[in-house]
């Protein structure tokens, strides 16, 4: 009576490595040799991130949707922080009044075409004698700042 039950468990234990190694092997066989006909995959493209590490897909989901990113328009401190476009707060958006041309010393004044910011003034760096060219640049006394350069001509 024992034998029979000794054959019947080692047959299912072998069907069972059966099954489980014929579910790994088609993973296995996907890769295609060198020289097949027709191949045309590139050898020297990135394989996809593996992702059995990532939370379930309704989590990723949840997450996305609930994720907003946030505005300086409710919490003014994230502008001080480093890495952040400037220190002031202009429509939603952290911005450097001192340089930003849509925003040059106030919220909403914008430069013209032909002008920059500099120290909150829009100013023409063409024909400034005390920003000749850019920013701060000033000219000696008596030269003029032509086509931002100083005493050209």
């Amino acid at each position: 009576m024992a034998a029979p039950r000794l054959l019947l468990t080692a047959a299912v234990i072998g069907a069972l490595i059966l099954m489980v190694a014929s579910t790994a092997l088609p993973a296995a066989t996907e890769e295609h040799e060198e020289g097949e006909v027709g191949s045309s995959e590139d050898p020297t493209a990135e394989e996809e991130p593996y992702s059995g590490d990532l939370p379930s897909v309704g989590l990723r989901r949840y997450l996305a949707r609930s994720w907003k990113p946030q505005t300086c328009d409710k919490n003014r401190k994230i502008c001080k922080l480093k890495g952040s476009p400037g220190p002031d707060c202009c429509s939603k958006k952290c911005v450097d009044r001192m340089t930003d041309r849509l925003n040059c010393g106030n919220c909403g004044r914008r430069c013209r075409f032909t002008e920059a910011c500099c120290k909150g003034r829009c100013v023409n760096l063409a024909f400034d004698r005390k920003n000749c060219g850019r920013c701060g640049n000033k000219c000696r006394k008596g030269s003029y700042c032509i086509y931002g350069m100083c005493g050209y001509a």
